[in-house]
């Protein structure tokens, strides 16, 4: 079994699963089946989808990995990454 990631917005509803499934079809067919028997947690959607358009995506996820982002603040002055072009 595969583990994927399948997040859907629609109507600014957010829905983000994890789910098991031997292929892509199987795990779209039991997300199908979640969203049906309404055990899936709904959250607000960003808001800037257009809400008559269902977005869907899913991905094959590493077991060992993470799948969530965890964005931080930052102090001020900290350098991210390589200057594409220096002044001086």
């Amino acid at each position: 079994m595969k583990l994927y990631r399948v997040q859907a917005n629609y109507k600014n509803i957010y829905l983000d699963e994890m789910l098991e499934a031997e292929n892509d079809k199987a795990v779209l067919e039991d997300f199908v089946k979640k969203v049906n028997s309404g055990n899936v947690t709904e959250r607000e959607g960003p808001g800037f989808h257009d809400p008559n358009v269902l977005f869907l995506t899913f991905e094959e996820v590493d077991r060992n990995g993470t799948t969530k982002i965890n964005i931080g603040e930052t102090s001020v002055g900290v350098q991210m990454g390589q200057p594409s072009v220096i002044s001086g």
